[in-house]
């Protein structure tokens, strides 16, 4: 009957609703982890970078040294 096509309607359109929420707060949650994570990774890069550039700076200097000990070698 017309009532009943309209209850089971009703029903799968709380059904719907319902799912479609429970979707929604998943992908928030996601979203929520997801920037967490991207934050914690981007401090890391940050600090890799911060120790990749100390460690150029050292070959750097390691370098000059080098080539000064050759040149004061070549002299003795």
């Amino acid at each position: 009957s017309l009532q009943e096509r309209r209850q089971r309607n009703k029903a799968a359109s709380a059904k719907y609703r319902a799912k479609k929420n429970q979707q929604y707060g998943e992908m928030r949650s996601l979203i929520a982890s997801l920037t967490k994570e991207n934050e914690l990774l981007m401090r890391q890069l940050d600090h890799m970078n911060r120790e990749n550039s100390t460690l150029k700076a050292t070959c750097d200097s390691l370098r000059g040294k080098k080539v000064a000990a050759e040149i004061i070698r070549q002299y003795l």
